[in-house]
């Protein structure tokens, strides 16, 4: 393992980040994220039947099912039946997106957001990582869920090229495997990243889930209109 470096350890002090999340039963709870210490605050819950089924049935459609599309409470309904058929036994899981999308969007005072829903079966972002976002939900609706590491234990000397070529159980990025947590299906995470107004540096380090053995996944991510805005206009730029 490699050393803990001095600049992360004065970081850290510096932060006080001995608590950097949220976890809760109670969705009221997950305005934690607001909280300068907080990174991560995590919405615990289960999926009904109804929605797993949902899935399933989804999934037979479409296994490689990939959406991306800004969307806001008062269309969302129209545009998923459009996108995926008005299937009856659909409808629950549109409602549940929708559901989140109005939470998301309520939450952050915005008028749309930038839905994605994607079915993979392995993983999207294998490495540990922060990313350049204010803000993103995510959720897994089947499938191994998000991982992440809590402030305390990451050395950020070891992200992206600081791990000099080493995987990340190698590189001293963190101590032990049972550092990392992982949320469950169905959970709702709220992940404050690098763009949030002062938390340069302490974007929440997480990772696709880390499998071996095949698996079919689906999650659904939400970010700030602003984002899909400026990866766009500035993809539009080279059409």
């Amino acid at each position: 393992m490699g050393r803990i470096s001095m600049t992360s350890l004065i970081q850290a002090s510096a932060k006080n980040l001995k608590k950097n999340y949220s976890i809760s039963n109670e969705y009221s709870n997950i305005n934690n994220i607001f909280n300068e210490k907080i990174n991560i605050s995590i919405w615990k819950r289960n999926l009904s039947s109804n929605i797993e089924n949902a899935v399933k049935i989804l999934l037979n459609k479409n296994s490689d099912l990939e959406f991306s599309e800004l969307l806001n409470k008062y269309n969302s309904m129209e545009i998923l039946i459009n996108k995926f058929g008005e299937d009856e036994k659909l409808l629950c899981f549109y409602k549940d997106i929708t559901n989140l999308i109005e939470k998301f969007c309520s939450l952050f005072n915005i008028k749309d957001s930038w839905l994605r829903i994607d079915a993979i079966d392995k993983p999207m972002c294998p490495r540990f990582h922060s990313d350049y976002v204010k803000c993103r939900l995510i959720t897994t609706y089947l499938g191994p869920a998000t991982q992440w590491l809590p402030n305390s234990l990451v050395n950020r000397d070891k992200l992206g090229h600081g791990n000099n070529g080493l995987p990340d159980n190698e590189s001293g990025l963190f101590s032990k495997y049972s550092d990392i947590k992982q949320m469950n299906v169905g959970d709702v995470g709220l992940l404050k990243g690098e763009a949030w107004i002062n938390n340069e540096g302490f974007g929440l380090v997480h990772r696709s889930p880390d499998v071996i053995e095949n698996h079919k996944r689906l999650y659904v991510t939400l970010d700030f209109d602003d984002l899909y805005r400026s990866i766009f206009n500035h993809n539009s730029n080279f059409i």
